[in-house]
């Protein structure tokens, strides 16, 4: 009979839990000792008791254990493969001496399960890898129909797993080095509305759905992501300083040791909190939500967290894909009479609309990155190069326009 956990889990072998609460995981190392790990969690998404120890999740780790001891056992052998060393690379890497957030690992592990884990480069020997292998790699997740963007992941990724590699003493050199110059394909901008595109949809939905014409200002005004839209509460606003604080998200999604999908509050994608002034535009919208907030709100409470500004039309906390869709189903409406219609759109459209119309504005650089919430200025550079190539183009048609005129 399976044993398991206090809130009915069922355990692993080697996995036992004290009467305190406290997990216990037994294994032998490679001299036939047996050794204990311990953690107040099973998994990363249990909450630890008030007043113990911040330690790893059990599972986490176990599986650290595990890689520690295929590795040292057979090292002599030389087989670890690609899967091996970047499941250590995940759990062990750090972004400025912190460990990736639960979110990011998911997402890690997610697009490399889909793309790599199956196929014969994933199950290669690390010292078997060369720059040709990489570039075969790469060009069969092009050729799968991924951007080239997904491969320039990749090959970020595909660099970090190399480079602890190298640091382990398992190869000598990275095969990733200058892989992208043999790639196909250029990182592309994903399209912005236009100036009337943005205003005709606001003014069809302030007309035809105000509660959603709230929250396209909000994200256009603030550039958020979706999640820290999504999870935006009350406390979070400051109308007296007009200032709107991003600090966390709201997502959604299978997290592991949970048996369907949960709503969590992470840190932002950068674990930064970042500041951003209100337009007038939005302290107005602001105001009328606050006016109005008993007919549109939930009483959810996620994390501790509860007050967020802004739910769906069913009163439920938002999730990216219903958001999309009910975004959708507004643009095909307002395409219906519109003069300048829509092709596609999404909430990072939105978010990107947002950056360009302050990059149009001649907004400076470092602050439009800091508003964005960039790690690097590379991307904020893409963007607003893009901007001012369009501007060149757009001086050009005049100039041409004008001369025809004048002859």
């Amino acid at each position: 009979m399976s044993r398991k956990d206090s809130k009915g889990r069922v355990l692993k072998k080697g996995e036992s839990q004290r009467k305190n609460g406290l997990y216990q995981y037994r294994y032998k190392d490679l001299t036939g000792k047996r050794e204990y790990v311990y953690s107040w969690r099973l998994v990363a998404s249990d909450r630890i008791p008030e007043g113990k120890e911040n330690l790893p999740p059990l599972r986490e780790r176990e599986k650290e254990i595990e890689l520690i001891l295929q590795k040292g056992g057979i090292a002599s052998e030389i087989q670890f493969t690609l899967n091996n060393m970047f499941d250590t690379y995940v759990m062990q890497k750090k972004h400025k001496g912190k460990p990736l957030s639960e979110t990011t690992k998911i997402n890690y592990k997610s697009m490399w399960n889909n793309n790599i884990r199956e196929t014969a480069w994933g199950n290669m020997r690390i010292v078997d890898i060369k720059k040709s292998n990489i570039v075969d790699l790469l060009n069969y997740i092009t050729e799968d129909g991924k951007s080239y963007g997904t491969a320039l992941f990749f090959k970020k990724v595909l660099s970090g797993v190399f480079n602890m590699a190298i640091d382990d003493g398992i190869i000598d050199k990275n095969p990733t080095v200058r892989v992208m110059d043999e790639i196909e394909g250029e990182q592309k901008i994903k399209n912005a509305l236009t100036v009337e595109q943005q205003e005709g949809l606001l003014e069809f939905a302030k007309v035809n759905n105000p509660y959603m014409y709230m929250i396209l200002v909000f994200m256009l005004d603030t550039m958020c992501r979706f999640g820290e839209m999504a999870g935006i509460t009350w406390k979070d606003i400051d109308m007296k300083n007009q200032i709107v604080s991003i600090n966390h998200q709201l997502t959604y999604r299978k997290y592991e040791g949970d048996p369907h999908a949960t709503f969590r509050i992470t840190l932002t994608k950068g674990k930064n909190t970042r500041i951003i002034p209100m337009t007038n535009r939005l302290r107005k919208v602001l105001l009328d939500l606050k006016k109005d907030y008993k007919y549109f709100h939930t009483e959810e409470t996620v994390d501790g967290m509860n007050g967020f500004l802004f739910c769906t039309m069913r009163g439920s906390l938002q999730v990216t894909s219903m958001f999309n869709s009910d975004l959708k189903a507004l643009v095909n409406e307002y395409n219906k009479t519109a003069e300048y219609p829509i092709d596609e759109i999404s909430s990072h459209t939105l978010r990107h609309t947002g950056c360009t119309r302050n990059a149009e504005a001649g907004m400076d650089l470092r602050v439009l990155q800091y508003l964005m919430g960039h790690k690097s200025m590379r991307l904020t550079t893409l963007i607003y190069n893009h901007v001012q190539m369009q501007r060149a183009k757009n001086a050009v048609v005049r100039l041409e326009t004008q001369k025809v005129q004048s002859m």
